[in-house]
């Protein structure tokens, strides 16, 4: 077959079926055909992915061959069996996709061997398609053993793929040798073997895809190594920002609280001498309102004091101004505070003094309510 007929036959597998029937040919809808027997169906579905799958490299692309222009893909692949299961001629469709494909290739296996069902699929793509390539994939068994006495069982190609076929599609009495491909562990193996089809299909040198195909995964995991050094980056800086902003709000928690501390502390000494009533209100209530917008169970020892003494400075004033009920209430949530101070802390003399002080004053308003078994109680 000369150059320009190879490359008018493998474009028509890519060509529409009207520009075909224009040209005066049968169009060629398959890149290639996959006969196997029912037994090697789980290697015969990984080789239709794998092949449906691979994508030419770009700097392969679109170059002329042997076999024609290189194309992108090497897409459709015809899986027979799988195809065929909604067909209602199992025969005329088989012959149909046969005819219609560019390459056939065979699972060879002594199951295949053994299959009248593939042999006549081979059988009939080298009548119909004398131009088509046949490739062979070992899956098992030995090529040729038949031709040896007594293994005749481990033979692995079907006799129509042993036996050559002229130009016209007729058999004669010579030999072939099927392009092959090894799959087998030990051999070629999957990866090396998928390589050597798809070498053939597409007319380049197997030395020439491997070395591309191995490029190609180098820039795939450089990539990737890019990206995951990109992610590494964006992480690590995340982290950063966010340690930074915990600091911050540790800093601006401390200040708060030393804030609050001499709000309480040397500011309420200030104010009590001169009975400013209303300040000290004012001062127990910002302190109160700042530790009310705080996690109250991840409060540091310090701020838990200073809440306890803002609410006992609340309830003093409570108290001052006759208002019983609301000075109760601000010194029981004080003697809450200072209990905790006591679990966390129990031998504290401070905060042993702080609590026993909040208890004094629980008596002490129930003592002015009358409540004196109450009382009594708090003050024991």
């Amino acid at each position: 077959m000369t150059k320009l007929a190879r490359i008018q036959a493998w474009d028509r597998v890519r060509g529409s079926d009207s520009d075909s029937r224009a040209a005066g040919v049968r169009p060629l809808r398959y890149c290639a055909f996959l006969s196997y027997s029912h037994e090697d169906e789980a290697t015969a579905s990984w080789l239709h992915d794998a092949l449906e799958k691979f994508r030419t490299p770009s700097s392969l692309a679109g170059r002329l061959t042997e076999n024609g222009a290189i194309p992108k893909r090497l897409t459709p692949i015809f899986r027979d069996r799988h195809e065929l299961a909604a067909s209602g001629d199992l025969a005329s469709s088989v012959r149909d996709a046969l005819d219609s494909s560019r390459f056939l290739i065979v699972l060879c296996s002594p199951a295949a061997a053994a299959s009248r069902w593939v042999n006549a699929e081979i059988d009939m793509f080298k009548r119909h398609r004398p131009d088509g390539c046949v490739f062979a994939a070992i899956v098992s068994g030995e090529p040729f053993a038949s031709d040896v006495p007594g293994r005749e069982a481990e033979e692995c190609l079907p006799p129509a793929l042993r036996q050559k076929y002229d130009r016209r599609g007729r058999p004669t009495t010579r030999r072939a040798e099927p392009l092959a491909a090894d799959l087998r562990e030990g051999r070629d193996g999957k990866r090396l073997g998928l390589l050597k089809l798809i070498s053939g299909m597409l007319g380049v040198g197997l030395d020439e895809l491997v070395q591309r195909e191995t490029l190609r995964r180098q820039r795939r995991l450089a990539i990737v190594a890019a990206a995951s050094l990109a992610g590494m980056a964006v992480t690590s800086t995340l982290a950063v920002v966010a340690f930074d902003a915990r600091d911050d709000a540790r800093d601006q928690r401390r200040e708060a609280e030393g804030l609050v501390g001499f709000m309480l502390g040397d500011l309420k000494d200030k104010l009590e001498p001169i009975g400013r009533l209303d300040a000290l209100d004012a001062v127990g209530s910002r302190a109160l309102a700042y530790f009310e917008k705080q996690d109250k169970s991840e409060l540091s020892d310090t701020a838990l004091a200073q809440r306890a003494r803002a609410l006992t400075l609340i309830g003093e004033i409570a108290n001052t101004r006759g208002d019983l009920e609301g000075a109760l209430k601000r010194y029981r949530e004080a003697l809450a505070s200072t209990a905790e101070s006591v679990r966390r802390y129990p031998d504290d003399p401070q905060k042993l003094f702080d609590h026993a002080q909040n208890v004094f004053w629980v008596g002490y308003i129930a003592w002015q309510r009358g409540n004196l078994d109450e009382a009594t109680g708090r003050f024991s």
